[in-house]
């Protein structure tokens, strides 16, 4: 947890303190390019002060300089943030590759304190502090594995096999589904029998992903297993369990991927909260709520049973599995972004918000009722258009103005409404939305200019704001 500034020693105050904010999200949210486009900006606040108003360190004048640090990352790789930034610049804009593993970036951060730490440091004559700001990327999928730890293989195989079977996952998954039937759970128990079946499944669940955009995928380290990608343990999948089945004999092709299952278990998702995610005192949760919309029903659904799974990393109740993973560690701070907040007209960013604000509302309120405070906002790690308005069948309506990818002009878009709250049922039969991709603008790699973007600084001041005063 967080120390705030009251809460530190004059020789800590002198030193400088230190936070870290982890960012994660769901698929296709853009993680990688909030984080480069979050470093640069504050990288270049102090010659572009416009680029930041929204920070508080920045609008006050207080902010002195800021770097990207030397030090060694302790959680991970580092965070490629140059050459993102390069690749992000270049014509047309090469986007950098999605999270695979933990990586991180330290910016060291020096401003003018404010109130009693602001008095102390000017007495002694240095009336700078230093804030390191140590920012931790990792593929969200991770958080979807924590209710596991509550589930028996065979409870989790039959969850896992319903999913399967219905909508978009039944076409994804068919070869998967044909192995299973092909394979029954009590057959004498094979190697070879188990990474088939592993493959498939691992296969159906990144094509679930990188095709029809789902997020509720599980185990998470399937689709980026990080450093665990050459384990055995990792090689299992559900299978079918009739429901009468109370005992998974030995022996069999169920008991082989049954221990795996809890190795799993016992070897990747419990030592990642318990040597990573207790050190995460803030959290920034990407979700794309727009591309959610864009598939339809059943994607906008899987989505907000991602966020409800991830929801779970943060509640602390005393009997609640995160507490006995993390003890009196706290993630004190929450903060679910809607992306790409600039495809749409200023009029409806609102709407995104509180599309989102649903979307996570019931879950929340345990949250909050805990000691995470939790918080919504829509922004966008890069602005590819430009607000303007049209007059359409004789009503003037806001669009946005970009240039189409592959297209060599701007056009005008009224893409549509995002409603406030989670569609209905029967609305779903028209689309919301009709949004195409847009190119970036001209980006430049030095840290001077920055990069346009909506809303960054509202999330950074909501979630280490304190920590610059």
């Amino acid at each position: 947890m967080a120390k705030t500034r009251l809460d530190l020693s004059l020789p800590e105050l002198l030193k400088g303190s230190q936070i870290n904010l982890a960012v994660t999200g769901l698929s296709r949210a853009g993680k990688t390019v909030f984080i480069t486009s979050l470093v640069h900006n504050v990288l270049s606040a102090l010659h572009q002060p416009h680029r930041m108003p929204l920070l508080k360190a920045v609008a006050d004048g207080r902010l002195v300089a800021a770097r990207v640090s030397d030090d060694n990352p302790r959680y991970g790789a580092r965070f490629p943030y140059e050459q993102n930034i390069v690749q992000m610049a270049a014509n047309p804009a090469n986007w950098p590759p999605r999270t695979a593993d933990v990586s991180e970036i330290t910016i060291e951060i020096r401003f003018i304190p404010t109130g009693i730490l602001g008095f102390l440091l000017g007495r002694l004559g240095k009336g700078v502090a230093t804030l390191k700001l140590t920012i931790i990327d990792y593929p969200g999928e991770w958080l979807l594995d924590l209710p596991l730890l509550t589930q028996s293989y065979t409870d989790w195989s039959r969850s896992m096999l319903q999913l399967c079977r219905r909508g978009i996952r039944a076409t994804t998954g068919r070869d998967f589904l044909e192995y299973l039937a092909e394979h029954p759970h009590n057959e004498v128990a094979n190697q070879d029998h188990a990474r088939k079946a592993h493959e498939l499944y691992r296969d159906y669940l990144r094509i679930s992903r990188d095709r029809h955009g789902l997020s509720f995928l599980q185990p998470g380290r399937f689709i980026d297993p990080g450093v665990h990608a050459q384990n055995a343990y990792l090689e299992f999948a559900p299978l079918n369990i009739p429901d009468d089945v109370r005992r998974i004999p030995d022996g069999t092709l169920a008991a082989l991927m049954e221990k795996r299952f809890e190795a799993y278990k016992s070897d990747v998702v419990m030592p990642f909260y318990r040597n990573h995610f207790r050190n995460y005192s803030r959290q920034l949760v990407l979700v794309d709520v727009l591309g959610s919309l864009l598939g339809g029903q059943e994607v906008f659904e899987d989505t907000r049973r991602g966020i409800e799974a991830i929801l779970g990393s943060f509640r602390y109740g005393q009997s609640g599995i995160i507490r006995q993973l993390v003890g009196s560690a706290r993630v004190e701070k929450v903060l679910f972004a809607a992306t790409k907040a600039d495809h749409v007209p200023d009029v409806q960013r609102d709407h995104l918000a509180s599309l989102l604000r649903n979307m996570v509302a019931l879950p929340a309120i345990e949250v909050s009722s805990s000691n995470a405070r939790i918080e919504v906002a829509a922004l966008a790690s890069v602005i590819s258009t430009q607000d303007d308005s049209r007059v359409i069948e004789g009503q003037r309506v806001q669009v946005v103005v970009g240039r189409p990818v592959g297209s060599d002009k701007r056009a005008s878009f009224f893409v549509g409404n995002v409603p406030a709250r989670p569609p209905r049922p029967e609305t779903w039969g028209a689309p919301f939305l009709n949004i195409p991709v847009f190119e970036p603008p001209i980006i430049d790699p030095s840290p001077i200019e920055g990069v346009p973007h909506m809303n960054l600084d509202v999330a950074l001041e909501y979630l280490i704001g304190d920590q610059l005063r």
